[in-house]
């Protein structure tokens, strides 16, 4: 398993690059298309959720046919009826989600 290690600022111009990065893994780890999407529909999410004044850090472990993405930092403060919607999308589209102190933890296999 290889790891990949990010630190961003809690700025949202970041996020594209981070979507990216998660799409381009998991296509060369062999994710389907739709696979890919949901990875950068849950990265998305969790990045969104610790948008806050801290920096953001960002893991990705990566194996064949598995991904594994760690976003910790201070969570955001927003509404409980988005905060709903936003862990409903995260179980939606991954295959696990943990929450673990100030960290999401987000899994996807093949």
């Amino acid at each position: 398993m290889e790891t990949i290690k990010l630190q961003i600022p809690p700025n949202t111009i970041y996020l594209k690059s981070i979507r990216l990065l998660a799409a381009s893994l998991a296509s060369d780890i062999g994710f389907d298309i739709e696979e890919v999407e949901d990875i950068r529909v849950v990265v998305s999410e969790a990045c969104n959720y610790k948008m806050s004044d801290e920096d953001i850090k960002i893991e990705f472990h990566v194996d064949d046919g598995f991904i594994q993405i760690r976003v910790s930092g201070k969570d955001r403060e927003i509404e409980k009826e988005n905060l709903k919607i936003q862990k409903l999308i995260l179980e939606q589209l991954a295959d696990k989600v943990e929450v673990v102190d100030d960290k999401i933890i987000l899994t996807k296999e093949k």
